[in-house]
């Protein structure tokens, strides 16, 4: 059939609709007074009926059968090196078997393509060839590759392909009541097997719910490239041989016309632009549950008329218009009126612009409609909505405050609050007037801080404004403005107060949480929600300067709070429960840590699941506990876990996910694996640097690690360069007096003494020891650092005491080492035993520096 145009096809689609209601014996007469007004249009309309009658006669819109198909007594028979079990699938060209290896020489399992005898030697043994060719071309973990191909003892042609356990991806998805941005992750993925695809320069043809598996580890697999396309023709196709021709109608019959483009029911040319459109009424279906023909898909005549000349309603709008409108909705795990919100502005236009009935109005690439759905993810300005400036500028404030990922948590949740505040207008009319006035307090007041960031106001010679400054302009005028509105301040200074310690800035951030507490429970109460919150940040914020005692009291009163509303079962109470553990272990408390975050973790995977991104945070917890108590297989398998997790759900370059990778060097540097753990820091730390910035704690928590592992390597010039960043960070983050700065200083004194500057080394570990004496009973933090970094006052006197050995002051010496050992014998006896195994090391690091007897009196002094 020849290629129609959109504007043709409306003027040939009504006579082509009052053809089919006529009966074939009478289509000639009418043709005929066609043909006296219009000679060329009945031209069209013959050939496109002789057309329709062809495909017709070839049962192109069912399943067709070509008989003998191979029946259920073939299981059992060998073919290659694999006997066939039983048929997972059967249709026109042939049969799928799954089949399992039989040679002996592996074990495993496969599908198996065999032709039915009846196509053996006619264009359906060419089309069975191509897809062999096409798929020895493709390797893609999206991809079920061709594992091997040949001829059966009967005569048919077979492929060998990998076996899929899964379900087709829109089951999957409804299953599992995935949500719209699960799906288009998932999604995502097929979009890169397709792209793959096309990067070899082969277009689908075919794609559809069916040829699309998810197994049921949730890795997607795209099938049958039964009628795919060679881009690159080969000599048939350039002559147009009769051979091809046929294959080329043959083709045609076995493609899926609910997810064929107009130009394939056209007969027009097929290019990549084709797969761009299946993927697009693909994704349609996958979010709304419904096609884009809506009812004119339920027959074969409006389905093709729909396809080729009617635009699709918009995805949001299918969610209205759908027949079970609700029961979509719950298999995406929300409401109608929630799933069409989340549908509309950028996924309407991004699922439009895939479904173009011009192909060159589509994506140019399968790579461009990928970028534009992550961009949407990363709530960025998609390329395919037209760039007004309203638009620009409400995409700018998401996308730079966004860059500080902090930041965008709190403009949003500001934003959040002044809906919800706004909504109890309807709820309690006798507070009306106060609630719109303190709706309008709150969207002045945000409308003001963030006109600094339109990139239309600001002046040329100022540059953009600093995440930084926008967040203190907005704690400035809610401490100003709203002072007369103590439960809206409460929630807004903890958001801003969470943000401020998500950017480093401490004592901010406790400054404003403090105010928040005292806020709340005078609005709302002791044992409010609200207040829970607010004690949650607070112990965080608590815990991160060194006041582990204080953390535990917030964050034990919030979790009692979180489970008497919210009962044990709830997400929001396992965050909780996760900071307190984290406290727990930064107190040296391993036990109580590890049945927190066991018990947060498996929280999580009920009501999350496990691939999410909260529970890959427990995962890399829980992981923390178990290295730390010497169980490194299994924190190895969970921190894998967890980095897989967030790769999947943050992006590779997300802080979670490198901190998760900083974990598992760790556990590397433990094992003795000091090359693979100085690998895993050296990744970490320009993505942490590039996201947190330089001064950022997390930063110097992955320069310490790292200073571990080039000791080990005795490249002590590099570790003690890190270890002075580290230190200058801790330093610029917390003060002087931090715990986190006794152990960069004391790790610093061990390296300049492994310089041989033993002179270096005591001024530095005498620092180290002042800090560490302001809180003698406080364990320093040890989430992120080596068991070496517990410096007990008795282990670093003892280094002390060695550098002092080394500078010949052996008498000082001796009296800092009779001091380790009574601070050794005042600890509990497991602790005991675990600090004089450190001392141990050390003597066996340090000592031989020193003169030879007062380093044998000093081991005596302790029992070596």
């Amino acid at each position: 059939m020849p290629h129609v145009s959109p504007d043709r096809w409306r003027v040939l689609s009504p006579y082509l609709d009052q053809a089919l209601e006529i009966p074939t014996s009478d289509r000639a007469a009418w043709l005929a007074s066609i043909h006296a007004r219009d000679t060329a249009l009945a031209a069209e309309l013959r050939a496109m009926l002789d057309e329709h009658q062809s495909l017709h006669e070839s049962r192109f819109l069912e399943d067709a059968v070509l008989e003998p198909r191979i029946p259920p007594s073939a299981a059992g028979q060998v073919v290659g090196a694999y006997r066939l079990v039983s048929p997972i699938g059967d249709g026109g060209s042939g049969s799928v078997w799954l089949a399992e290896r039989s040679d002996g020489h592996f074990r495993g399992r496969a599908a198996i393509k065999l032709l039915n005898i009846g196509l053996v030697g006619r264009e359906g043994e060419a089309r069975f060839r191509r897809e062999g060719t096409i798929l020895a071309r493709l390797r893609h973990p999206q991809i079920a590759h061709l594992i091997d191909a040949g001829v059966s003892p009967a005569g048919q042609p077979y492929l060998v392909l990998e076996y899929v356990d899964g379900k087709s991806i829109d089951k999957y998805c409804d299953d599992g009541a995935l949500g719209v941005e699960a799906r288009l992750r998932l999604f995502l993925d097929v979009l890169e097997a397709v792209a793959h695809a096309h990067a070899n320069l082969i277009v689908h043809r075919d794609i559809k719910p069916h040829n699309v598996l998810v197994s049921t580890d949730g890795r997607v697999k795209l099938l049958d490239f039964g009628i795919a396309k060679l881009l690159e023709r080969d000599a048939a196709w350039r002559t147009g041989s009769t051979e091809t021709s046929a294959l080329s109608r043959e083709m045609l019959a076995a493609m899926t016309p609910e997810y064929a483009a107009p130009e394939q029911l056209a007969g027009a040319e097929v290019t990549t632009g084709t797969d761009v459109y299946a993927l697009g009424v693909l994704l349609y279906v996958l979010l709304s549950g419904e096609h884009p023909a809506g009812r004119e898909a339920q027959s074969p005549a409006t389905l093709l008329r729909s396809i080729v000349a009617t635009e699709p309603t918009r995805v949001s709008d299918a969610v209205a218009d759908g027949g079970e409108p609700e029961g979509h909705a719950r298999q995406r795990g929300t409401t109608s009126g929630r799933l069409r919100r989340a549908l509309r502005g950028d996924l309407d236009t991004i699922v439009a612009k895939a479904l173009r009935k011009n192909s060159s109005e589509r994506y140019a690439s399968v790579t461009a409609f990928a970028d534009d759905l992550r961009r949407f993810l990363r709530h960025q300005p998609i390329s395919a909505r037209p760039a007004t400036v309203s638009y620009r500028s409400a995409m700018f404030i998401r996308r730079h405050v966004g860059a500080v990922a902090s930041v965008a948590l709190g403009v949003l949740l500001i934003g959040a609050l002044i809906a919800v505040h706004t909504s109890r207008l309807s709820a309690e009319r006798d507070r009306a007037r106060r609630e719109a006035e303190k709706a309008v307090k709150v969207s002045d007041l945000l409308t003001s801080v963030l006109t600094s960031a339109d990139p239309y106001a600001v002046r040329a010679d100022s540059g953009e404004p600093t995440a930084r400054a926008l967040l203190d302009a907005a704690a400035e005028r809610v401490q100003k403005e709203l002072g007369g509105e103590p439960g809206l301040q409460a929630e807004m200074l903890t958001t801003m107060g969470r943000t401020y310690r998500r950017l480093g800035a401490f004592d901010k951030a406790q400054q404003l949480l403090e105010l928040a507490l005292a806020d709340g429970e005078k609005a709302f109460g002791g044992g409010d929600i609200h207040v829970a919150q607010t004690l949650d940040s607070l112990g965080v914020v608590l815990a991160d300067k060194g006041n582990y005692a204080a953390a535990a009291r917030n964050l034990e009163r919030a979790l009692d709070i979180r489970r008497k509303l919210q009962g044990d079962e709830h997400a929001d109470v396992a965050v909780t429960m996760v900071e307190l553990g984290r406290v727990y272990q930064d107190q040296g408390w391993n036990d109580r840590a590890g049945a927190l975050q066991g018990e947060a973790l498996e929280i999580r995977r009920r009501a999350l699941g496990e691939d999410h991104r909260e529970t890959a945070v427990s995962q890399s917890d829980l992981a923390s506990v178990l290295r730390l108590n010497g169980h490194l297989p299994a924190a190895e398998s969970l921190i894998r876990q967890s980095i897989e997790t967030n790769r999947k759900t943050r992006g590779e370059d997300h802080p979670n996910t490198v901190t998760s990778m900083h974990d598992l060097g760790l556990i590397e540097a433990t094992r003795g694996n000091f090359h693979s753990a100085e690998s895993l820091f050296l990744q970490a730390l320009p993505v942490q640097r590039k996201a947190l910035g330089n001064t950022h704690p997390v930063v110097a928590a992955t320069l310490n690690s790292l200073a571990h592992v080039l000791v080990q390597e005795r490249r002590y010039d590099a570790a003690a360069a890190a270890l002075e960043e580290a230190r200058s960070i801790a330093r610029g983050s917390f003060g002087p007096d931090h715990q986190l700065v006794a152990i960069y200083t004391i790790d610093l004194g061990a390296a300049r003494l492994a310089q041989r500057q033993p002179d270096r080394a005591e001024a530095l570990l005498r620092e180290g020891l002042r800090v560490r004496s302001l809180a003698p009973g406080v364990v320093p933090t040890r989430r992120r650092t080596f068991r070496e970094d517990d410096w007990s006052l008795a282990a670093t006197k003892s280094l002390l005491g060695i550098s002092l050995s080394a500078l010949g002051r052996n008498d000082e010496a001796q009296a800092v080492f009779v001091e380790a050992r009574r601070d050794l014998d005042s600890l509990p006896a497991a602790r005991s035993v675990e600090t004089k195994a450190a001392i141990g090391r050390l003597f066996e690091l340090y000592a031989p520096w020193g003169t030879r007897e007062r380093a044998v009196a000093s081991r005596t002094l302790f029992g070596y």
